[in-house]
């Protein structure tokens, strides 16, 4: 099972650093992971839609409307699984697509209540990580570390080299689960079935 303190301790022994037991311990390694660990957390979730932190809600309106521009303002789905970035809305008919805005904590439409969204949420339990993303988050881990902990930009180029290759095998198999999103079937596909 993955917890931050084995995921940093993943990353530590890339750059060859002790390894910690605790994020609260006194140390430079320990005071790194504990700044680190939870942006590169949120900055990993937030650029890739993984299955593990995909949630869909359904937001009232905001008692107070925009200034212009959209009919309603709808809040952002906050802690504890706070939205680090909106993947979309969704209409009626399903393949629809609909205008909106992100401003601040809040979504401005022209929709009507309540607004269904599909967005990406700040998952802190690492046990709700897959391997592949444990790998990937320690990988980035280390490649931010590199120079601080090692002082050699060539050391900083392999790790990042190693955070791309696995971030693109942990892409890879999170996009095998579950159907391909967007395809839609129309006269001429269903004609060809």
């Amino acid at each position: 099972m993955a917890s931050e303190v084995s995921i940093c301790n993943r990353a530590l022994r890339l750059l060859r650093v002790q390894p910690i037991s605790s994020l609260d311990e006194d140390g430079e390694a320990a005071g790194w992971c504990a700044e680190t660990y939870g942006d590169a957390r949120d900055a990993l979730i937030a650029e890739y839609p993984w299955n593990f932190a995909t949630r869909r809600a359904a937001l009232p309106a905001l008692a107070e409307a925009p200034t212009w521009g959209f009919a309603r303002a709808f809040q952002l789905p906050g802690d504890p699984e706070r939205c680090l970035r909106v993947l979309r809305l969704e209409g009626e008919p399903e393949e629809e697509v609909l205008p909106y805005q992100v401003e601040g904590r809040r979504i401005v439409s022209d929709e009507a209540a309540p607004l269904r969204i599909l967005y990406l949420a700040r998952v802190v339990d690492p046990t709700s990580f897959p391997p592949l993303f444990v790998e990937a988050l320690a990988a980035r881990l280390a490649a931010e570390g590199a120079f601080h902990f090692t002082g050699s930009t060539s050391r900083e180029a392999q790790l990042n080299e190693l955070y791309d290759r696995k971030l693109a095998l942990s892409r890879r198999f999170d996009a095998q689960e579950g159907s391909a999103p967007g395809i839609v079937a129309d006269e001429w596909l269903r004609s060809r079935l």
